[in-house]
């Protein structure tokens, strides 16, 4: 596919879909039937080729924009920790840390309770007798097999 497979119509017309433009508005602007413009974005294979390549520009050049802007805001972020008032400086320093996703991996582990620590005992002896008698992964095992556990 390349540029001169499109004529001038479907060129504009790809300029007004990237806009965000409708079906509708676009066929006024071309002069065409909105018809046609449905054809091309669905049928016509180097109408696609081209809008698709468009859409990608126009989403990386986003995307560089974006980033920049990011750049930005952590400079904003970082101006306002260390010249605002101690509740601002608060409220920015909660939010960086939200953003940064720390909290989450620093959570520590609820401990077990009672029971989950049971459950987990009493699942790794019948696991381990199933695999002394060969049969791993039945749901019956032998009730002499199981020690006796006594909760404290």
């Amino acid at each position: 596919m390349n540029k001169q497979s499109l004529n001038a119509k479907q060129e504009l017309a790809i300029d007004l879909v990237i806009v965000g433009l409708s079906d509708g508005e676009i066929a006024k602007q071309v002069d065409i039937s909105r018809q046609c413009i449905n054809k091309w974005r669905n049928q016509d294979e180097d109408f696609r080729a081209m809008l698709a390549e468009r859409r990608k520009a126009l989403r990386e050049r986003h995307q560089d924009e974006l980033n920049g802007l990011v750049c930005e805001a952590i400079g904003v972020m970082r101006e306002v920790m260390r010249e605002g008032d101690m509740p601002t400086r608060l409220r920015a320093a909660q939010a960086v840390l939200r953003m940064s996703g720390l909290q989450a991996t620093m959570q520590t582990e609820k401990p077990l309770s009672k029971e989950e620590i049971i459950r987990e005992y009493l699942g790794e002896v019948i696991r381990k007798v199933g695999e002394k008698r060969g049969f791993y992964g039945t749901k019956q095992l032998p009730n002499e097999d199981v020690p006796a556990f006594h909760a404290p």
